[in-house]
This record gives C-alpha cells, sequence and structure tokens, in this order.
C-alpha cells in the first residue's frame, strides 16, 4: 500500500488528465485509442445513479470526475475518498472551481481501515480493486458500507492492451489483472449470488446487487 500511495501521489496530475479537459491533442487522441473503457465505465455508472436523495460513495475517487458529473446530476449526498493526499486536493481544488464544492465532500483515507459507522446506497469503485493484492478484503469491505448497489471495474487479463499495461506498472505499483472466472470464483467464495458481469472493451463493469 506504501509504494502504491507514492505512485499515486506522483501520477495524480497525469491521471487527471484523462478525464480533464486539459489535454494536449496528442493526449487527447490517446485517451480516444487506450482510455475507451474508462470514458465507458464512466459513463455507465452516471447513467445507473440518476435518483435524487441517495448517498454515493466513490472509493478510490481519484481527482474526483465522478462524483462532479454526479453531483451536477441532480440532489445527492456523495462522498469521495482515496489513499492519495494529492488526489484528494486535487479534486478539492476542482469542486471550488466548479463551484459544487457544497454539494460533496472529499477525505483522504486507507479504505481496509475505513470505518464510516453509516452505509451508502451506492458504492463505486473505479479503477481501484486491481492494485490490492487481496481483492477479497476490498468486495468484502465495500458490501458492508453499501445498501443497494456496488460498482466495481475489474482490469481484463490477455492480449496486448493487457500486456502494455503490466509493462507500464512494473515497479511503480502493485497491479492484477482479472479473467471471468477470477471474478466469478472470488464472489464464490464471499458468497455473492446477485451480481452482472459485463465486457467494455479492456475492462469488466461489475454491478453487485444487495436489496
Amino acid at each position: 500500500m506504501k509504494e502504491n500511495k507514492s505512485f499515486w501521489d506522483s501520477y495524480a496530475s497525469s491521471f487527471d488528465a484523462i478525464y480533464g479537459t486539459k489535454n494536449s491533442v496528442f493526449n487527447s487522441l490517446i485517451n480516444k485509442l487506450f482510455r475507451g473503457a474508462m470514458r465507458l465505465r464512466f459513463e455507465k455508472t452516471i447513467q445507473l445513479i440518476t435518483e435524487n436523495n441517495v448517498s454515493v460513495i466513490d472509493i478510490g475517487c481519484g481527482p474526483g470526475h465522478f462524483c462532479f458529473a454526479l453531483a451536477k446530476n441532480g440532489d445527492k449526498e456523495i462522498l469521495g475518498v482515496d489513499y492519495s493526499d494529492t488526489m484528494i486536493n486535487l479534486a478539492s481544488e476542482h469542486a471550488k472551481e466548479l463551484g459544487i464544492d457544497k454539494k460533496l465532500r472529499f477525505e483522504v483515507v486507507n479504505f481496509l481501515d475505513y470505518q464510516p459507522g453509516r452505509k451508502f446506497d451506492y458504492s463505486i469503485m473505479m479503477g481501484f480493486i486491481e492494485y490490492f493484492e487481496n481483492p477479497e478484503l476490498v468486495v468484502k469491505k465495500a458490501i458492508e458500507i453499501t445498501n443497494r448497489t456496488v460498482m466495481i471495474s475489474f482490469p481484463i487479463s490477455g492480449g496486448l492492451l493487457a500486456f502494455q499495461r503490466k509493462i507500464r506498472y512494473k515497479r511503480r505499483c502493485f497491479l492484477r489483472l482479472y479473467s471471468h472466472d477470477d471474478i466469478k470464483k472470488m464472489f464464490d467464495k464471499l458468497n455473492i449470488r446477485s451480481y452482472t458481469i459485463e465486457k467494455i472493451e479492456r475492462d469488466f463493469f461489475v454491478t453487485i446487487t444487495l436489496d
């Protein structure tokens, strides 16, 4: 975890550009070609949380772009949490720039140690679980703090893009990629029965239904 925190603190600004609007023409092209799954899971998540008066926690919120989109889409209680101080600082700055800082909150937390003292209607974990050596603990924790729905992205193992990603992250931080069977076996072990696994480009978009 310490290695991952150092990596994400240093990578925060570059990661922010993936969802932001300050990309160069070259970076915009790269995003369209190789980061389509990130945009698809972003759009799908926002489309699945449309009600007003619901609570949402974005786990591993990074610079906060999921939170901002949700805050602009109706009246919701939104909390973004991340292990990286730098990411949370970016998220807080962006919220103020957008004039929505009163509509959401951000906290620096170690998720596995986090004790919110309540449950949320929705939990989001996009681009998060692949950096944990014990993903079962992460999924179990998310379920414990959620009333209705948990949404998780799992990067797909195999293929050129997966190989490229392994090389890019090697020695920088821990990274695990998944097959459909890997997810199913994990959920069987955790006795999770109501879920869907949808392939969206190089990710699996997984929805766990709790109510």
